[in-house]
């Protein structure tokens, strides 16, 4: 989900993904109420445990790969870029002054799949150093039309900034 809010000064853009993650994380006690008995009175023979650890350690990596919380602001008056990321695990903030930011905009890739090729994107802003801030980590194609209509307001709010 994404959100944008402005008061004039201050750009704030908010992203949340959780809702997948959380179904994900349904899916082990899921198992554990179902085979949980069984395993504690060893009566899951070899493939089972190893069904049992695959479907218990899948969701649990795909829940990391999908539940995130970003948030950036764009300060005017303090001429600042500010952002937080976080996710089941990690965290990560920082604040760059207007003058380091090279471009702000869209990142794409190709993707393939059985009805043809497809691009994904992500909002990005690239620093003078090369670096790259993403707004999230994964690329989608169901935001493109809101990541464009984003990147238009920041490069309006910004004015030196261009967004390709």
């Amino acid at each position: 989900m994404l959100a944008i809010e402005s008061d004039g000064n201050l750009l704030r853009i908010h992203y949340r993904s959780y809702r997948l993650g959380l179904l994900l994380l349904a899916i082990p006690p899921a198992l554990f109420y179902e085979l949980g008995g069984r395993l504690l009175a060893g009566g899951l023979d070899a493939g089972e445990r190893i069904g049992l650890a695959i479907g218990v350690l899948l969701p649990i990596a795909g829940a990391y790969l999908l539940i995130e919380f970003s948030r950036f602001s764009f300060s005017r008056d303090a001429r600042l870029f500010r952002w937080q990321w976080r996710n089941l695990v990690k965290r990560s903030a920082g604040e760059v002054p207007f003058e380091r930011i090279a471009r702000v905009g869209r990142q794409a890739i190709d993707a393939s799949d059985s009805s043809g090729r497809q691009h994904l994107y992500r909002l990005v802003v690239e620093l003078d150093d090369g670096r790259v801030i993403p707004l999230s980590r994964g690329f989608s194609g169901l935001h493109d039309r809101k990541l464009a209509q984003i990147g238009e307001q920041v490069r309006a709010h910004l004015g030196h900034i261009t967004v390709p």
